[in-house]
C-alpha cells in the first residue's frame, strides 16, 4: 500500500507535470506564431525547419565531445528529456563563460577578438533560448517516435562487429558481455543513439513536409 502512495506523486513529478509543461509550451508557440502571423504557423515552420534542427542540436553539443553520450535527449521520460536539454545548452554557456574570465587568461586578448566575441556570444545566447523555447518542446514528441530504434538498440544485448577484407564486408554477431574482436568496428549503432534519432527525425519531417504540400 505504501508503494502505491509513493507511485502517484512520483508519476506526477517525473511524467505528468513535465509532459504538461512541454504541451503547454508547444501550445504557447502555436498561438504566438498565429498572433504574429509567422509563415504558415508553428507546426509548419517546425516541419520545414526539420532537416536543419538536427544540425542545431549538434551545434550545441560542440562542448560535449560526444553528443551521443547525452542519451536523455532521446528518453521517453519527459523529465529526463527536459533535464538533458537544459544540460545540453547549459554546458557550452558555462564553458564560454569560463574562457572569458580574466583569471583564465594566458595571454593578452586581441581587441578584435573581444569585439567579435560579444555579438557572437549574444547571438549564441539568443539562439540557445530560442532552441529551448521553440524547438526542444516539440522535439520531445518527434524524438518520442523517432527515438524508438535507438532506445531499442540501447536496451539490446546484441552486438555486430564489421570489418572490410579485400573489398568485402564481413561481420560477426556477438553479445554485449563478450569481448569485442581486435579488428573491425562496432556496427550495432548503440554508441550513436542521438545521431541515429536525429537522422530518423530529419527523414520523417522531410517526408511530412513533402506530403503537407
Amino acid at each position: 500500500m505504501g508503494s502505491d502512495n509513493h507511485a502517484f506523486p512520483r508519476f506526477l513529478i517525473t511524467i505528468a507535470i513535465p509532459l504538461m509543461a512541454l504541451i503547454a509550451v508547444c501550445a504557447l508557440n502555436y498561438f504566438l506564431f498565429r498572433f504574429l502571423r509567422v509563415g504558415s504557423g508553428y507546426f509548419r515552420w517546425y516541419v520545414n525547419a526539420g532537416p536543419f534542427i538536427g544540425l542545431a542540436t549538434a551545434a550545441f553539443g560542440a562542448s560535449w565531445g560526444k553528443l551521443d553520450n547525452q542519451t536523455g535527449l532521446i528518453s521517453a521520460n519527459p523529465l529526463d528529456y527536459v533535464g538533458a536539454c537544459l544540460q545540453l545548452v547549459g554546458l557550452p554557456v558555462r564553458v564560454f563563460g569560463g574562457h572569458c574570465l580574466k583569471k583564465n587568461r594566458l595571454q593578452p586578448r586581441s581587441i578584435l577578438d573581444v569585439l567579435f566575441l560579444l555579438p557572437l556570444l549574444l547571438a549564441f545566447l539568443i539562439a540557445a533560448f530560442g532552441w529551448l523555447l521553440l524547438i526542444a518542446p516539440l522535439q520531445y514528441f518527434v524524438f518520442l517516435v523517432c527515438g524508438a530504434p535507438a532506445r531499442i538498440a540501447l536496451t539490446s544485448n546484441f552486438r555486430a562487429y564489421a570489418v572490410m577484407r579485400n573489398g568485402k564486408l564481413e561481420y560477426e554477431e556477438a553479445t554485449a558481455t563478450e569481448p569485442p574482436p581486435i579488428f573491425g568496428w562496432d556496427a550495432s549503432m548503440v554508441d550513436k543513439p542521438v545521431t541515429l534519432t536525429n537522422a530518423f527525425s530529419a527523414a520523417v519531417l522531410f517526408l511530412i513536409g513533402q506530403f503537407w504540400r
